[in-house]
């Protein structure tokens, strides 16, 4: 369960009232406490409309709040493409979905400075709990011809009640960082194991943005801060506009708890009547100021038949935030539960999880423009199935204004390509299999692990001991198919294109190794040719370690880092690994080593390209008081011309490349054969 939906149980437990029926209150006019006519809307594919009635929006949520009263209603919560073809650049940037949408991550690098949000617990006192901690952001500076670095300063952001913050970079037209934006979570209101109403209200969900000012990277200060009430869903940056997609429950102050008489009943249906705008929609606070309004009722969409009856349990609210202005330039919301958020360069989707009428899942989503900080409404649809919770960005790619999306059914599943239409629908164009395309995405018992869209082809895998690579020809959006299959050992996680310098399509995955059990060991890496897309085929194959081995990039693809090799038909990546493949005397495995690394892809521009492990950069190893990894965050790398900077936990650290591809091994590793350096 998330965090966000364990808060919501502990809400229903905190409150725990059932409801009763009505009497008169102290005033003489008789109040209805009888909620149980009162039903939770459901996510609608039908078209929204912007609210014309303040009222239609504010009842809803009322309603919502009195639904709580009897158990709070659980809010699902989850938590085009790029490929590696710039041939110009000198560094490796955030490994991202979509080319010109940033991605928030924990290291951004400039070229120049190494900056690295680095989580530090705070020591317990008589006055502070345990199990806070402080984030510092390490400011380093590189040198791309030595690979030397050097700690220039060390900033503790404020509040230690709050996630661990990510970062996106505000640049001048010269590449240089002259702020930082890091994006975090308040968790103060659950850091006691039941929280009350009066906590929860007073110390609500809140998504922070702190604007940090790195022009003097030798002396950072916060420049301003913007605090949003509501749980952060998503987050994305294009130009310098970050858009923030939020989910919002009212908690309304002045509830008489427990509500065990008709009396304090009575009152609680007097207060939410009561509640106004201000009471019920989220606002915002700059700089720690007064409470601004963040959402009018004018700002919500809504389908035409909302009833009386139906509630709303919490809004998604999507803000964008001038970064330069440092202003808030548009909000929308909606009620939808989410799970996932797909942006592209011009639009934003969420997709939340429905019910269909004869009560299978499908997926609901819904459609807003973007346009330099102005957010539009623009259409609702729906698919069968569910999308994955890994990446579930991933499950879904918008193309010459198409949506494509990858859903499933227990283990049937499915591509739909929807359109929108000018009455503000998302209609299915095609869906795969058909009757024309019969065939499966999968076999049977297997489930969709990894999907990637590039241009006009999908890539799907499924698994379950063996990792079947479907190739989607979507040329004809309105007739997809299946043109070529090929069949592996193990399971790929994640699917990264990389076009070569003629053109050429290459396939990069990340995943595990299977054995004959279906059981998960090392962590494979494989790259594949797919320039014909009807017969996709493995070029080679990397394994590390055996069973216990894991790595950061089989989940999250900013673990895994990518450079081209100056104008040359060559690509460098790193990803760190955990190394498991020392015997233990039951059969297992112990750890190893701790390490990235470095492999490189050549032969683009030939017939064929090959896949090489170049060297380890060893980043810790067993001993005495410590048999296990300690998994340090942040753990990334940066590739930089001939060097490569490690940034792992609180160490940053550089090596040459050529330095880890040539010495030998200070640690024996006959199982691989691969050179290892220490650092």
């Amino acid at each position: 369960m998330s965090a966000s939906a364990k808060a919501t149980a502990l809400l229903a437990t905190s409150i725990g009232l059932v409801a009763c029926s009505g009497g008169s209150g102290s005033s003489g006019r008789k109040l209805d406490t009888d909620y149980s006519g009162l039903r939770l809307a459901t996510s609608t594919d039908g078209a929204l409309h912007y609210a014309t009635k303040d009222g239609r929006v504010l009842d809803a949520l009322r309603n919502g709040i009195r639904m709580s009263l009897a158990g709070a209603p659980e809010i699902a919560v989850v938590g085009g493409p790029a490929a590696f073809s710039d041939r110009a650049g000198g560094y490796s940037r955030t490994t991202v979905q979509v080319a010109g949408v940033d991605e928030a991550d924990l290291v951004k690098y400039d070229g120049h400075h190494v900056y690295a949000v680095v989580p530090k617990p705070v020591p317990s006192s008589g006055t502070a709990p345990t199990g806070l901690i402080r984030n510092v952001l390490k400011v380093v500076s590189t040198d791309a011809v030595s690979a030397a670095t050097q700690v220039v300063s060390e900033f503790t952001l404020a509040g230690e009640h709050s996630s661990v913050p990510l970062l996106y970079q505000v640049q001048s037209s010269s590449g240089d960082t002259e702020y930082l934006a890091a994006v975090s979570q308040d968790s103060r209101a659950w850091l006691q194991a039941q929280p009350v109403i009066g906590t929860l209200v007073s110390q609500p969900d809140r998504t922070i943005v702190q604007f940090l000012d790195v022009r003097d990277p030798s002396n950072v200060s916060q420049a301003w801060q913007i605090e949003l009430d509501g749980w952060l869903r998503g987050s994305r940056k294009i130009g310098d506009t970050l858009y923030l997609v939020s989910s919002y429950r009212p908690r309304l102050a002045g509830l008489v708890l427990p509500a065990d008489t008709l009396e304090t009943r009575q009152a609680n249906e007097r207060r939410i009547l009561e509640a106004s705008a201000a009471d019920l929609l989220p606002g915002y606070r700059i700089n720690g100021g007064i409470e601004l309004p963040l959402v009018t009722p004018r700002d919500c969409v809504l389908p035409a038949d909302l009833s009386s009856l139906d509630a709303y349990a919490d809004l998604v609210v999507i803000t964008a935030l001038d970064l330069n202005q440092r202003r808030v330039t548009d909000v929308n919301c909606i009620s939808t539960n989410v799970n996932g958020v797909y942006v592209s360069i011009d639009s934003l989707y969420v997709g939340g999880e429905g019910v269909a009428a004869d009560g299978a899942p499908m997926t609901v989503l819904h459609k807003f423009l973007l346009n330099r900080g102005d957010i539009t409404y623009r259409a609702s649809g729906a698919v069968s199935g569910r999308i994955g919770w890994t990446n579930a960005s991933y499950f879904m790619d918008e193309y010459r204004g198409d949506l494509r999306i990858v859903t499933s059914r227990a283990d049937v599943h499915g591509l739909s390509v929807l359109r929108e239409t000018t009455d503000r629908r998302l209609i299915a164009m095609a869906r795969l299999p058909n009757t024309q395309h019969p065939a499966p995405i999968g076999k049977p018992g297997e489930q969709v692990h990894a999907v990637r869209f590039f241009g006009e082809r999908a890539y799907v895998v499924t698994a379950r001991v063996t990792d079947p690579l479907y190739a989607i020809d979507l040329s004809n959006p309105v007739d997809p198919f299946i043109a070529g299959e090929l069949e592996i050992p193990g399971v790929s996680t994640y699917l990264q294109p990389i076009v070569g310098p003629t053109g050429a399509a290459l396939l990069l995955s990340v995943g595990r190794e299977l054995n004959a059990q279906g059981v998960r060991t090392g962590i494979k890496v494989e790259l594949f040719d797919v320039s014909d897309v009807a017969r996709p085929r493995s070029l080679g194959v990397q394994v590390f370690g055996k069973i216990g081995s894991s790595s950061d990039a089989t989940e999250d693809p900013h673990a895994l880092t990518l450079l081209p090799v100056g104008h040359t038909d060559s690509y460098r990546f790193a990803l760190p690994i955990d190394v498991f493949d020392t015997p233990s005397y039951d059969g297992r495995f112990n750890w190893t080593y701790s390490g990235v690394h470095l492999l490189q892809i050549d032969g683009l521009a030939g017939a064929t390209p090959h896949l090489s492990l170049a060297g380890v950069i060893e980043t810790a190893e067993p001993d005495r008081s410590n048999a296990y990894p300690r998994y340090p965050v942040p753990n990334r790398s940066v590739l930089h011309d001939e060097c490569v900077f490690v940034v792992n936990g609180d160490t940053v650290m550089g090596s040459m490349w050529s330095r880890a591809a040539a010495e030998p091994a200070q640690l024996p590793s006959v199982e691989f054969g691969m050179p290892r350096v220490r650092l």
